[in-house]
């Protein structure tokens, strides 16, 4: 079977190793797949790129100079000038999309889609291709760049969720915001959170020599990994911990970078603490596991309501001891304490109470960092969640031969 797998992100971050995540799964399970994107914005191509001396990797730059000139609008273009940029994106996009369903004749096309982007839409319903609508941002929830033209990107969402064949969604919180706006749209939303790569998370890591590397050697160490925002509260985590950093010989490593780098560093500064604060700034997707084997807890200190954060996933897969917020979307994932430590969402006295617990006792949080690992591999991987997209939209191996005998 064929699967073209169509985006219009950047590809970094978790959106790059959900991305990736997907589109290896298919290929995994014996698929022909191909991916459409931007110039420079395969995940795939560059998962692997190089690392300088201190493990960073500048993998936003270079690419065509298309991307440039996209990225450049995306940041510097006030918002309604950006939104009709990415309507008028359609009418190119519907004619390369078009073309390379020709040329490469998909069965499925599976889409991670992009407000304003319909075009992938229109050309599978004009050939009759299946096509699977993946929801990651909607006019549903609450974004960092509030939308001026609404009612237009909230009809498109509508359109073309009516159209697709089914739409996926990672918590139960985003499908019932999506059937409180579209219901009268949608027939089948299949809730599937985040996961884990099998080839990524399963197998030996550089722990020791990124510690030594980092000067982390001996010391405890806790951190976060993404794309720094001012709500996922990191600046908090510092600033509740940073008081008994030196008491217990704690460490804060950020496995990426962000906007928040600014106030984490000031929060650390005003401590005393920022020689205890380290950024590896973003790395390819595939270096992500190794630096995430150097924490000795993982803290999310904040999450939105509607996320499944991929982040929480990744930790569980590699048997970090958890901190995380109260919320329906992290107890689906780590049952109610069983999995990680829960403490109440906005508490960040009672997050680092929950740190200071984990700490002083390292067994119970290994043993309980065991079970998550065993726990995600056992139901929270990408290969089993494309078999179940394949199952929804029935093109299972036993359909198509059944369709090919019929032709």
């Amino acid at each position: 079977m064929k699967v073209l797998y169509t985006h219009r992100t950047q590809g970094l971050g978790a959106e790059g190793a959900h991305i990736q995540g997907m589109y290896e799964a298919f290929a995994e399970l014996g698929h022909n797949t191909a991916m459409h994107c931007l110039p420079g914005c395969n995940p795939s191509e560059r998962s692997t790129a190089r690392t300088g001396a201190s493990g960073n990797a500048n993998i936003a730059a270079g690419g065509s100079l298309l991307k440039k000139i996209y990225w450049t609008i995306a940041e510097i273009a006030p918002q309604i000038l950006f939104e009709v940029f990415e309507l008028a994106y359609n009418v190119p996009l519907v004619a390369h999309f078009a073309w390379r369903c020709l040329q490469f004749k998909p069965d499925l096309v599976y889409e991670r889609y992009s407000l304003n982007t319909f075009a992938p839409t229109l050309v599978c319903r004009l050939f009759g291709i299946k096509h699977v609508l993946e929801i990651n941002d909607s006019v549903v929830i609450e974004r960092s760049r509030p939308l001026k033209l609404k009612g237009v990107s909230a009809f498109l969402e509508g359109f073309c969720l009516r159209r697709s064949d089914l739409a996926i969604t990672i918590t139960e919180e985003f499908r019932r915001q999506l059937l409180d706006r579209f219901g009268a749209a949608l027939e089948k939303i299949l809730v599937l959170t985040n996961a884990v790569s099998h080839q990524r998370f399963n197998r030996r890591f550089e722990r020791e020599r990124i510690r030594q590397q980092l000067g982390l050697a001996e010391a405890r160490v806790i951190g976060s990994t993404g794309q720094f925002l001012e709500w996922h509260g990191l600046q908090d985590l510092v600033g509740q911990l940073g008081p008994v950093a030196q008491k217990f010989d704690l460490h804060f490593l950020f496995v990426g970078d962000g906007p928040a780098r600014k106030d984490i560093c000031a929060r650390a500064q005003a401590l005393g603490v920022e020689d205890r604060v380290h950024f590896t700034g973003m790395l390819p997707i595939d270096a992500v596991p190794d630096y995430l084997s150097v924490l000795d807890i993982a803290v999310i200190p904040k999450a939105a309501a509607h996320a499944s954060p991929m982040k929480l996933i990744e930790y569980m897969a590699m048997g970090v001891p958890i901190v995380a917020p109260d919320m329906p979307s992290i107890r689906a994932a780590l049952s109610d304490n069983s999995l990680g430590r829960i403490f109440p969402a906005g508490d960040m006295v009672q997050m680092k109470q929950a740190v200071l617990d984990v700490l002083r006792d390292p067994k119970a949080a290994a043993e309980t960092g065991r079970r998550a690992r065993e726990y995600v591999f056992d139901h929270l991987t990408w290969d089993s969640h494309a078999r179940e997209v394949l199952a929804a939209v029935g093109l299972t191996e036993s359909a198509l031969s059944h369709a090919g005998s019929a032709l």
